[in-house]
């Protein structure tokens, strides 16, 4: 599926990506020579303060004093080191801006180059998205094409068995209700979300858009591109047991059958008479999910409009080329969510209501209800 947009901002954001993070690795190793240094003059200045002796008394204060003209020089060499990756960086934010609609980029500051990394560039849209990508460096993580290609695709026996050992999760009364919801062709609940998909397939679905069930179509092409017909957002998860996939549907089914007659009557209620899909919020309070009960991988660098605009690009971008072109964040969207819990997705046919997927989120989507405002 092609994003609409400019393809040139793709390549751009994963530009901008690359010399920051060489930026970053440029920094730390500066860091870590400035560290040692000062280390070394500690360690030799300690010798000589207790040294009272001429032509030595004093010598521990001067040690001390040339350790700090080190950082400084130090300091120095990695503004001098930084200054053309700020500037490249800088223009091509300058390319990038316009085609968000926005207005020039400022010129870079003379002190920009001695400030830290992202006050380096001005205030507004440049240090902005500069921040958002430098957020997550230090934890992201990416996957080649090839370790992608070698990802196993997960059986639909094992697929099965995790319904059966949801549904066995469930009270006697639901339990047959909610494994037929999850066996029914239209829905991908466990073929996406459920435990049994690996953290590698799940990195492999957030940057190289690879079905962990192999429903949908995903090669290697002879001249490098890849080619999928399967889709994925800025973020790829699911829940980490059984238990914990269990807990909002047994949620949602007891609301259904506790307020209506059952799903069908449940949600003719509470939507139009021409509504085709219901997106159900099913919080972390209200199913009883905590902390653990899921993980994922969040796209790197994805925390503004603009940012997760360009996250997706650049990644269409990679599948083009054959290369790894954007970075995903582990994270667990119950522990770290604002409002956490799960989205439950229905579609009617008909007079009848089939689940189509259910997934852990760290918030409640703009469109979608509270199972606590159903009636």
């Amino acid at each position: 599926m092609a994003l609409a947009g400019s393809s040139s901002q793709g390549e751009l954001r994963a530009a901008i990506e690359s010399l920051l993070r060489a930026c970053v690795e440029v920094d730390r190793q500066v860091q870590q020579v400035a560290d040692e240094s000062r280390e070394h003059v500690r360690d030799v200045a300690r010798v000589l303060v207790g040294v009272r002796m001429p032509p030595w008394a004093g010598l521990a204060d001067e040690i001390a004093g040339l350790g700090g003209a080190v950082s400084a020089e130090l300091s120095r060499n990695l503004a001098d080191a930084r200054a053309p990756f700020v500037a490249e960086v800088h223009q091509l934010l300058g390319l990038l801006a316009p085609l968000h609609g926005l207005g020039p980029v400022p010129a870079l500051t003379a002190s920009a180059a001695a400030a830290d990394l992202t006050h380096a560039f001005p205030a507004g849209f440049a240090r902005d998205y500069v921040a958002d990508l430098l957020r997550s460096v230090e934890r992201s993580v990416t996957l080649d094409v090839d370790a992608a290609g070698q990802v196993p695709i997960v059986s639909d026996a094992a697929a099965d068995d995790v319904k059966v050992a949801v549904g066995a999760k469930l009270p006697n009364d639901f339990r047959e209700e909610c494994v037929r919801l999850l066996r029914d062709s239209i829905c991908h609940t466990v073929e996406r979300h459920g435990p049994q998909i690996s953290d590698q397939a799940q990195l492999a679905r957030l940057l190289w858009v690879k079905d962990p069930s192999g429903d949908e179509s995903w090669q290697i092409t002879s001249a490098g591109p890849v080619e999928s017909t399967h889709w994925c957002g800025p973020v790829s998860g699911g829940f980490t047991s059984p238990a914990a996939l269990a807990r909002p549907i047994e949620a949602f089914l007891r609301a259904a059958h506790e307020q209506a007659d059952g799903i069908d009557e449940f949600l003719k209620r509470n939507t139009k008479k021409k509504a085709k899909v219901i997106g159900i919020h099913v919080s972390a309070q209200l199913a009883g999910l905590q902390a653990g009960d899921a993980s994922g991988y969040l796209g790197a660098g994805t925390g503004t409009k603009q940012t997760r605009q360009d996250w997706l690009l650049a990644r269409e971008h990679g599948l083009a080329e054959g290369r790894p072109t954007v970075f995903g964040v582990p994270y667990d969207p119950i522990a770290t969510g604002t409002d956490p819990g799960a989205t439950l997705v229905f579609r009617r046919d008909g007079n009848r209501w089939q689940l189509i997927t259910c997934y852990p989120v760290e918030k409640q989507g703009p469109t979608d209800r509270r199972l606590e405002d159903l009636t």
